[in-house]
């Protein structure tokens, strides 16, 4: 007779994800890439339970140090932090079943004594975070390091601080955007911004419409950078960090049908080429622009390179969403606050200093150049675009709008864009 194996719970996968991370941390992304699901729900799940420990893991680990007095064996704690998590994200009245699951889980993995001590810790944690809520600074209460917490309220101000940091606590919202013509479902409902639905419903009745390529999930954010590009058909535009390809599939819906049109959406070589080509294969064949994928690093692409692809030297419109520091997304990459040094930000700032160098090249008289980021940082925004207007490759550019949107203002993830218009 064959044996089946037991099915590993999505509670379960998000405690082997936290101990793990505890050990080495490592981009939540690519961690849960690492794991085979049962079902797309059973990943959100997963997903939702060990994203949550990462968003809350400063407060959480503060209310187990306040209650164990010795640090407890690995997968104990990342048992814990689970446990924890989904203890807080609980109403008061499921919270007992919450309990007993996680003392009943740690009785069958770990030791008597140790699921004793988890029950005797669990039951405290409401009223201890309460205490905590309470007493502790805003960094402990919404879990950000001390350094950015205070960096943000130098930048923004106390009480808008404390707005982003709540705000990066929350679970996104599910947001798609719709391309072409759409037919309503009950799943969907619309969201704050034009072209844009919300999801409100069960996530297998949207699944179909994603495969056909009607909606595309991405953040309303997104869209900011590809509307400043303001693409025409007809047009050459060159799509550099191109991947995943969510901007990429906007400017391309943006060119139309004419077949004059051409895209070329550049990225590193290797899996970041993967879902970008994935995302492109969603145009329609022949009908409409030109468009091609070239695996290069933006610093290395050059006019000769693109000659040999019998491709043009020159466009009309050049987007580079540049690499940053992911302040804006952070309640979507809740990982990247806890990588984050006060460092990053400088290094960041040169880096996209020299990629908007490059970018620029490529911009015919006329042209327009379109700088983003997913960042919330002055250094990263005004202060990249600044340097570049008064450098030997800015010279022929004039910056005709620039804006930061903020996250607590704008109800989507952060992002900086600005237009460049070369004479």
């Amino acid at each position: 007779m064959t044996q089946l194996k037991p099915t590993v719970s999505p509670w379960q996968h998000a405690v082997s994800l936290c101990e793990v991370y505890q050990a080495q941390p490592a981009k939540a992304e690519t961690l849960m890439m690492d794991i085979t699901f049962q079902s797309s729900a059973d990943r959100r799940r997963c997903q939702f339970l060990f994203y949550g420990v990462l968003r809350h893991r400063r407060r959480i680990d503060e209310l187990l140090g306040r209650l164990i007095a010795r640090a407890p064996k690995p997968r104990l704690a990342a048992m814990l932090q689970v446990a924890v998590f989904e203890l807080l994200s609980a109403g008061p009245e499921r919270q007992p079943k919450v309990v007993d699951y996680a003392v009943g889980q740690i009785r069958r993995r770990m030791s008597r004594s140790e699921a004793g001590l988890a029950n005797a810790v669990l039951r405290k944690i409401p009223t201890e975070a309460e205490k905590l809520d309470r007493e502790a600074p805003a960094a402990v209460r919404y879990s950000h390091p001390d350094w950015l917490a205070a960096r943000w309220e130098a930048n923004f101000g106390p009480e808008a601080a404390e707005k982003l940091m709540a705000w990066d606590l929350e679970p996104p919202s599910v947001t798609f955007r719709v391309r072409g013509k759409f037919f309503a479902t009950d799943a969907l409902v619309p969201a704050a911004w034009p072209g844009f639905v919300q999801l409100a419903g069960e996530w297998a009745k949207v699944e179909p419409l994603l495969k056909r390529g009607k909606l595309y999930a991405q953040d309303p954010s997104t869209r900011l950078a590809p509307e400043a590009l303001a693409v025409r058909p007809g047009e050459t535009v060159l799509d550099l960090c191109a991947a995943p390809g969510g901007k990429a599939l906007q400017l391309a819906d943006a060119l139309g049908r004419d077949p004059k049109g051409l895209l070329l959406a550049v990225d590193l070589p290797g899996h970041r080429l993967e879902p970008l080509d994935e995302n492109l294969c969603k145009l329609e064949d022949g009908k409409g622009p030109q468009v091609t994928l070239l695996g290069v690093d933006v610093l290395k692409l050059t006019p000769r390179l693109l000659e040999i692809q019998k491709l043009p030297v020159l466009f009309d419109a050049v987007l580079l969403d540049a690499p940053c520091s992911n302040t804006g997304v952070l309640r979507r990459r809740p990982d990247a606050k806890w990588r984050l040094t006060p460092q990053d930000m400088a290094a960041s700032a040169a880096l996209q200093r020299d990629m908007l160098a490059a970018a620029a090249t490529f911009v015919k008289p006329g042209g327009r150049l379109v700088y983003s980021t997913c960042s919330i940082e002055p250094e990263e925004n005004a202060g990249v675009v600044a340097a570049f207007l008064e450098s030997p490759a800015g010279e022929r550019f004039t910056c005709r709008s620039q804006t930061v949107s903020l996250p607590w203002e704008s109800g989507h993830d952060g992002a900086g864009v600005a237009l460049l218009v070369r004479d």
